[in-house]
Parts: structure tokens; sequence; C-alpha cells
């Protein structure tokens, strides 16, 4: 069995080697769409530290979740600024589904730590966001892609289903570990470190050999951006709609 601390640094080393990959592939995008390509390179570098991270705090014998779930903060926070940009949402959608995504990770790490009512109460606040989580996607963010081009709206799809099964098998995996400990520490963490693996390098896959969809969506929005009305601010144009047709 592979003792945590050369667990974590061999996926330390995996993830950093997929960094430099990301990186060296992002480069050779044009000089616009590799702003939204440098996201799989924080994406993956924010794990690739976590990872680094853990594997030091396990050696000096402290617990890993804190790091972990800074590190997921990274990850998730790049693939979102992401999808909301491809799809062509709004400031709203924007900021809900950064909101919900980032709260349910920490709401999560928090129902580890505590326990009584309020560690049971806290366990199942992340199901309910997860479920606004994926209403979002497939409801007003869906409609705010069908105003973008085809290669946007093919990307948002592709990623839209990846970021939908990272989540699920991450909730699985954490009800199987720490919630149930229905497994050991080391099948929990190899587990997760395969879901999280997967994850990384198929965002970066997906986001980096869409190259044109990147060039498009970064010239109507910088990476770093909540949005605004313009370019299919759903929830905005279809209160619009409404209003028109009373």
């Amino acid at each position: 069995m592979i003792d945590p601390v050369t667990l974590n640094l061999t996926g330390a080393g995996l993830l950093g080697l997929a960094t430099l990959g990301f990186l060296w592939y992002a480069q050779r995008h044009s000089p616009t769409g590799r702003r939204y390509g440098y996201a799989a390179v924080v994406a993956s570098g924010a794990m690739a530290l976590s990872y680094l991270g853990m594997g030091i705090a396990h050696g000096a014998g402290f617990e890993t979740d804190a790091i972990r779930f800074v590190g997921y903060t990274g990850l998730w926070t790049a693939i979102c600024l992401v999808v909301t940009g491809v799809a062509g949402a709004g400031r709203y959608l924007t900021s809900a589904l950064l909101a919900i995504v980032l709260t349910r990770l920490w709401v999560t790490y928090a129902s580890w730590q505590l326990e009584g009512t309020i560690g049971t109460v806290l366990t199942l606040v992340p199901f309910v966001l997860l479920a606004a989580g994926i209403y979002l996607l497939f409801g007003p963010f869906m409609r705010a892609a069908s105003r973008v081009s085809g290669e946007r709206r093919l990307l948002y799809t592709k990623l839209r289903n990846l970021i939908v099964l990272g989540w699920i098998a991450l909730v699985v995996t954490g009800m199987l570990g720490e919630a149930a400990a229905l497994t050991d520490d080391f099948i929990s963490q190899l587990v997760a470190a395969y879901v999280e693996v997967i994850i990384v390098v198929g965002f970066g896959g997906i986001v980096l050999r869409s190259a044109d969809a990147l060039t498009e969506t970064a010239a109507s929005r910088p990476l770093l951006s909540l949005g605004s009305g313009s370019d299919a601010d759903t929830l905005e144009a279809d209160t619009e709609t409404q209003a028109e047709s009373i």
C-alpha cells in the first residue's frame, strides 16, 4: 500500500507535468485566445500546489482537508470563469454559479469537521446546492449558450457535462469516505486523486483544443469578468421577454 505522502507527492508531480503541458499548449493559441487557455494552467497548477502541500502536511503530521479545499477553490473558480464566459452568461448568472460552487465546497468541508446536529444539517446543504448548480447549467446557462456561436455552444456543452460528472463523482467519493466512513483513508484519497486528475486533464484538454471558440469568447469578454448585460444575459433577457408578452 502506498503511503499518503508518496501518493500526494506523486499527484503533485503528475499535475505539475500537466500544468507545464497546458502552459506550452496555451502559448500556441492566438494572443487573444490564450487568455482563456491560461485558465487550464491555473486550474492544474492550483491542484498541483494543493497536492504538494498535502504531501508536506502529511509528512509533518498535520490534517490536509483544508489544503485540498483551497486547491478546489482555485480549480473550480477557473472552471466557472471559463464556462460562464463561453456560454455568454451575464453577471447575475456568473455570480450565482460562483456562489453556489464555492459555498458548496466550504460547506462540505465544514460538515466534515463538525459533529452532531449541525454537522448533519451541513451534510445535506451540498446536495441542495448541487441540484441548484445542475439546474443553472442545464437551464439558464443553456439558454444563454443558445445565443452564441455553434463552436462556443459545443464547447459549453462539453464543459457542462464534465463539470456535472465531476461534481457527482466528488460527492460520491466524499459520501463513501468522510461522511459515511465506508472506505479507509487510502482508498478515499486514491479515488479522490483519480477523479481530480480526470477533471483537471479533461478540462484542460477540452478547453485548449477549442482554439476558435476561445478566441471568439476572449474577444467579447475578459476572463476575469463577471459579465455584463451584453452577450446573452439570460435572466435579464427572459424577464424582458415576459414583460413584453404581458
